[in-house]
């Protein structure tokens, strides 16, 4: 009778203990789906077309708030000039909202570790933004076709920009306008002429839009509401290509030639950044270009500009007379990515490829008024990018010099013109 009843103790016991494990194992299972269902997608980048998006990736996340944070490969790549500079635009975003924002909390989550030691993010966050980073990563070396290597940086460079109120004064000061929209001025980025970087991509995290902004919920521009005496012009934010010829663009305008003599002597002179000159002929070339750049600026904003400030439109002023049809500037869109060829079929820096990233600059109307308090009557907005860049491995043309860095570089560019032009 105790054999009969132990043995049914143990008949029961084991089922109970089976029980449990399938109980566990599927609840593992479902919190493995619900919080990292993003993993499931590692490695599949490989195997995937540019053409069509991969399914949606959903992940709960503090609070138990459901986040889109979905990183997608774009169906193309679009080209936005014309050779030698070889400059894209994905067709569509890489990036959802969510993840966009996410990854600038990170960015930021990580300065403000460095700085005062507090975390603002928990580590499932961080867990989330750095797998993220990982599959943005995938992204950019299918759309460039350059993988990644040992010895390549991985860490992009996260830059947050402030708007900044201004008077309208400002508009018509060109070095004042010039420090202002441009502090860094342009670069090539060739990481001063050393081999190894050839390819830079900028992933943008926010949307960016030149035009009039306020705080006054009640007003709606796009609804044919009216701009008050009071309302800023918030501008700038762009990447600036000035030497950029786009590609609806046959022929460049007259004064190309002398924007790529410049650039050129630039190069010679082996400077690589138009802020660091010595001397006064190549502080001439340098501020050639940007004085391009600031011309690209007026001739997209020409007619907001006329509306803002009446002296805009008076014959006499330079930047009005000298509109530009050459040149480029792309704005943020959040999610959306750029890449371009620093580097030309020599291995040497691509005279074309100088650019730079624009500040974002509030105008306030009135240009006797000053820009008191009572004047900011504009909506506060950042700017947010992460820059990668892509290098050519050391040992694929350790022996050969910069012969054998142009022979790998032009690889690439050959592949992103077969590919997309």
């Amino acid at each position: 009778m105790m054999t009969r009843a132990l043995h049914f103790l143990l008949l029961s016991f084991r089922f109970s203990y089976v029980s449990s494990l399938l109980v566990a194992h599927e609840s593992l299972l479902r919190l493995r789906r619900r919080r990292h269902h993003w993993h499931s997608r590692r490695g599949q980048h490989s195997e995937e077309t540019l053409e069509g998006e991969s399914p949606a990736t959903s992940i709960l996340d503090d609070g138990d708030n459901e986040k889109d944070y979905r990183v997608v490969a774009p169906p193309t790549m679009v080209p936005l000039s014309r050779p030698p500079l070889l400059l894209l635009q994905s067709s569509a975003p890489v990036l959802s909202k969510d993840a966009c924002s996410l990854l600038s909390r990170y960015f930021e989550h990580l300065e403000t570790i460095d700085s005062t030691g507090a975390h603002q993010l928990d580590e499932g966050q961080t867990r989330t933004a750095e797998g993220l980073l990982r599959d943005v990563h995938d992204v950019i070396d299918k759309v460039t076709n350059c993988p990644r290597h040992d010895g390549e940086v991985l860490v992009p460079r996260y830059v947050r920009y402030e708007s900044t109120a201004t008077d309208n004064d400002l508009l018509f000061d060109p070095e004042r306008f010039g420090r202002a929209l441009l502090p860094d001025g342009l670069h090539v980025d060739t990481n001063n002429g050393r081999l190894f970087r050839h390819v830079t991509a900028i992933l943008y995290l926010t949307n960016n839009f030149e035009g009039f902004s306020v705080d006054d919920e009640s007003h709606d521009e796009s609804m044919g509401g009216p701009i008050m005496e009071e309302d800023a012009f918030v501008a700038g934010g762009g990447t600036t290509f000035p030497l950029a010829i786009p590609l609806n663009n046959e022929d460049g305008t007259s004064d190309r030639n002398n924007l790529l003599g410049a650039a050129r002597r630039l190069l010679e002179r082996n400077i690589h950044h138009t802020k660091r000159v010595d001397g006064e002929s190549a502080a001439s070339d340098g501020r050639m270009l940007e004085r391009a750049a600031l011309k690209d600026f007026h001739g997209n904003n020409m007619s907001a500009l006329s509306g803002l400030d009446g002296r805009y439109d008076f014959p006499s002023f330079d930047f009005r007379n000298h509109a530009r049809s050459d040149g480029m500037r792309v704005m943020p869109k959040a999610g959306k990515l750029i890449y371009f060829h620093n580097v030309n079929e020599t291995g040497f820096p691509e005279p074309t490829s100088f650019h730079g990233g624009e500040e974002l600059i509030a105008l306030l109307p009135g240009h006797r008024s000053g820009i008191g308090a009572s004047r900011k009557r504009f909506s506060s907005s950042t700017k947010s990018i992460l820059v990668f860049f892509k290098e050519v491995p050391v040992e694929a043309f350790r022996d050969r010099g910069r012969e054998g860095f142009a022979e790998e570089a032009n690889k690439a560019r050959a592949w992103t013109e077969m590919m997309y032009y």
